[in-house]
Order: C-alpha cells, then sequence, then structure tokens
C-alpha cells in the first residue's frame, strides 16, 4: 500500500535465477526471498482481499444493512478495497514477484498506480474511520452527540468530501512522480519535494493510523460500557416495568461489549503490526541511506522491506474475517445471502436487533 517512496520506488530488476555470479558469498535462497514474498504472501493477500471485499459487499448491501449509514462508509470502502487489490497489489505482484517492469516502462502506469496506492490507502482508511465514528456517536449518552449518527445524507456528503480533500493533497503525484533511471519515483529535480513528500506519508499512512484506532477503540468500548451501566444499574427511584426488565438484557449487553472488545482489540492489533514496520523500515532507510553495507546486509533489508510493505495491505484484507468472526448479526446476514441460514437463527437475529438497535447497533 506504501509506495513511492525512496525506500519503496519501484526498480527494474531480474529473478536471481538469471543474475551473474556476482553475489559475493550471498545465496541465491536469499536473493529470491523478497520475489517469493510478493508471489505467494502477495497472492494470498490478492484473494484472501478480493474474496472479503466481495463478502463486504453482499453483506452491507443487503436490505438489513444498506439503510444504515455506516453500511454505506463501509460498502464504499469495500469497492475501495476490490479496486486497490486488484490495481495497487496486482502490479506490485507482477513487477515486484515475476519481474514484469510495468511501472518502469509506461510512465502513465507509473503515475497511476503511485497516486493510487496513497489516495487509495487514505480514503479507504478514511471510510473505515467515518464509519466507526458513526457507532461512537450513537453510542453516545447526549443527544447533541447521537443525532448525527446515522444519517445517510451526511455519509454520502463525507464520502465526496473525502474523495476531494485527499485528492487535493495527493494529486501531486500525477504530475511530479516518473521513470528515472530505471525507476518509477518522484522526480530528483527538487530533494525539497522528495523530502516532504516521503515524510507525509509516513506521517499520514504509517504513523496516524495506530493514533486514530486506539482513540477509536477507547472511545467505542468507553461508550458501550456505559450503556451496560444505564441498563444494568437503573437509578433506585426507577421501579418502573421497564427499569426491571432492564436487567434482563444484561447478559446480551455484557456479550456484545465481550464482543465488541474483541473486535476492536484485533483490528489494533492489526493497524500496530500493519503500520508500525513500515514507519521503521521508512526510518531506518532513511537514516542509514548513505551508509556502506555489504551485500548480505542488503539482501537482508530487501526482504524486511518487501515483508513490510506487503504486510501494509494485511489489515483491509483482514477487515471481513475480524466481521465474520466477532459479529453474529454480519455472520447470520453472510449466510442469509446465501440461503444457508436456518429459520430459528433468522428470527433470533431479528429479535436482537430490535432489542439493541436503539442502544448500540450489532450489524
Amino acid at each position: 500500500m506504501f509506495t513511492g517512496l525512496k525506500c519503496s520506488t519501484f526498480t527494474t530488476g531480474a529473478y536471481p535465477s538469471t543474475m551473474s555470479n556476482a553475489t559475493h558469498g550471498v545465496s541465491n535462497s536469499l536473493l529470491s526471498a523478497p520475489y517469493d514474498l510478493n508471489i505467494y504472501f502477495g497472492l494470498f493477500l490478492w484473494v484472501a482481499g478480493n474474496i472479503g471485499s466481495i463478502g463486504n459487499l453482499i453483506v452491507f448491501r443487503s436490505p438489513s444493512f444498506r439503510a444504515h449509514a455506516f453500511s454505506i462508509y463501509l460498502f464504499s470502502q469495500s469497492i475501495m478495497d476490490f479496486i486497490y487489490f486488484n490495481f495497487v497489489l496486482m502490479t506490485r505482484i507482477l513487477q515486484k514477484g515475476f519481474g514484469i517492469p510495468l511501472l518502469t516502462r509506461y510512465e502513465a502506469l507509473c503515475k497511476a498506480r503511485q497516486f493510487f496506492s496513497f489516495w487509495g490507502n487514505q480514503i479507504s482508511f478514511s471510510l473505515f474511520s467515518f464509519g466507526t465514528i458513526d457507532r461512537i456517536l450513537s453510542t453516545r449518552r447526549s443527544q447533541n452527540f447521537r443525532k448525527w449518527s446515522n444519517r445517510p445524507s451526511l455519509a454520502y456528503k463525507m464520502i465526496v468530501a473525502s474523495f476531494i480533500f485527499w485528492f487535493l493533497l495527493i494529486g501531486h503525484r500525477l504530475v511530479l512522480y516518473r521513470i528515472e533511471n530505471g525507476s518509477c519515483g518522484p522526480t530528483s529535480a527538487s530533494s525539497i519535494y522528495v523530502e516532504w513528500d516521503e515524510w507525509f506519508e509516513v506521517a499520514t499512512s504509517a504513523i496516524l493510523p495506530p493514533v486514530v484506532m486506539l482513540i477509536f477503540a477507547f472511545l467505542l468500548i468507553r461508550s458501550v460500557r456505559e450503556i451496560i451501566e444505564r441498563r444494568i444499574n437503573p437509578t433506585a427511584v426507577d421501579i418502573s416495568p421497564q427499569a426491571q426488565n432492564s436487567n434482563k438484557n444484561a447478559t446480551l449487553l455484557a456479550q456484545m461489549s465481550s464482543k465488541l472488545t474483541i473486535m476492536l482489540l484485533l483490528q489494533s492489533v492489526l493497524v500496530v503490526i500493519t503500520y508500525v514496520p513500515y514507519a521503521i523500515e521508512l526510518a531506518y532507510t532513511s537514516i542509514t541511506d548513505d551508509w556502506p553495507k555489504t551485500p548480505l546486509q542488503k539482501a537482508g533489508e530487501k526482504i524486511f522491506t518487501e515483508s513490510t510493505h506487503l504486510l501494509s495491505y494485511v489489515f483491509f484484507a483482514s477487515s471481513f474475517y475480524i466481521l465474520l468472526f466477532t459479529n453474529s448479526g454480519f455472520r447470520r446476514q453472510f449466510k442469509r445471502s446465501f440461503g444457508i441460514e436456518k429459520q430459528n437463527d433468522l428470527t433470533m437475529y431479528q429479535g436482537t436487533t430490535l432489542r439493541t438497535q436503539t442502544n448500540v447497533p450489532i450489524h
């Protein structure tokens, strides 16, 4: 996902088996490892990402989901992810894995790919963030906050705004990226631009997402726990039948909190292992770029670089599977889309939705 920096420009190159014997003691297996990573791990991510994107599209477009604002955000994110896997990741596999010089031969493709790799990443994470914010607002105690949740008209406006916002910040790549000396990357005419582009990407793509995700997890889990406390522990003067019956939902709400905690914990862990290694790799490469290195060091660093860049796809490839594993409503709707859900499961799902939709939507 994160490409276009000094450490991630696309260069021409042949598979190690066709290289000369000037490897200075570095084994062919070590030299071929970056290519194998892009082929095998890259293809695995491509298959998993496409299945996940299509699965999300099916569920979030279903009648039970599509009327909700958060579903609009996540449906749009799934479209972006589908394009991302089949353009950005596939070109990486072809160029970095199979050695087909697409991005170092066609300048238009070079510009488009390096722009979309950054722009698409920001759009996808922004849409995911909007969906999470919508859920946070829906769980707030204050009506002033809740009134901003589940507003489809606002969702469409935010989607368009994010497209324009990130295009204005990243569109320069369509002009200032080109093929130079067998590499697809930022023009070397301005070292200031190269440095700015490099650190702007790492700040927005590698540092910001983990911070944002941890804040979201804290806010959402705290809001859900506040709701549980209000439902389980009503005020002493409240002896209405509604207050007395609220304890019957205690188990359900506790289960929701547990599942939500697991989901956000998994997503937070994935954000850390997805984004933090990239930031470390970029900082290390920038600091040691001019240091003398042995062929063995260079081979090891190339493996680390390719691994961190491939890991950057894991977060978006895994969202469908996390939802399928942690969210019973999502899982039932997915089975229902293929006609494999039992009627009693469907009835239970509908009843659960009715009991919880005014508190914490769990779709």
